[in-house]
């Protein structure tokens, strides 16, 4: 296989540098609206949302400490190379990438394996592959506000829950109640100064 064209500049994944660059596959996915769009009224890219990039990254790390089998076999290296991926792994941070194409800055794992084969290798390497997600931040900014809006917010503040008028007398007032001249009952006529009605005159009717 050949791996000139990938060894031109160094290729690391976070503080791990590869010896061999396998492949890199870097994608940039949107997410489309499946709906209807009215044409002419509406911009189209409101219905178009731009997602995360994506990279792939597919490598190898030797054994040597040069890449040279002339250099005789060292397993520290391949064991140190895993030590490093598992603490990026575990340290959840977001990590630099860096190889042939550019940089890729705020890049996070979604999935990361380690292949040791006693091949035609002999077991002298590593295959990494990595899948990383590039992470959106934004910046949280403060905005004062006009001082005819804050004025405005706070005589409606001032005003609400309240009123001038005098609410209306309850069971509880001290005030005593009117007096009512004459006799009056509890019940019937009478009551309240209503005189009572004059009884029916019936009349006598003799032998």
């Amino acid at each position: 296989m050949n791996f000139s064209m990938f060894m031109s500049k160094q290729t690391t994944v976070g503080f791990l540098s590869l010896d061999i660059l396998v492949s890199e596959n870097l994608k940039f996915p949107s997410e489309v609206t499946k709906y209807p769009v009215e044409d002419g009224t509406e911009e189209i890219s409101d219905h178009i949302t731009q997602g995360n990039e994506e990279l792939t990254i597919s490598g190898r790390v030797s054994s040597s400490q040069v890449l040279s089998f002339d250099f005789g076999r060292c397993v520290t290296k391949l064991v140190d190379a895993v030590d490093q991926l598992r603490s990026m792994h575990k340290a959840r941070q977001p990590i630099k990438v860096v190889t042939g194409l550019g940089s890729y800055e705020e890049m996070a794992f979604t999935s990361l394996s380690v292949t040791r084969s006693n091949g035609g290798d002999g077991g002298n390497w590593l295959d990494i592959n990595a899948d990383l997600r590039k992470i959106k931040k934004v910046a949280v900014k403060e905005t004062a506000l006009p001082e005819d809006k804050v004025s405005s917010d706070d005589s409606a503040k001032g005003r609400a829950g309240t009123s001038s008028a005098k609410s209306g007398s309850s069971g509880n007032s001290q005030t005593p109640p009117k007096k009512v001249d004459g006799p009056t009952q509890a019940l019937g006529y009478g009551t309240l100064g209503v005189p009572r009605p004059a009884a029916p005159l019936i009349p006598h009717v003799g032998p």
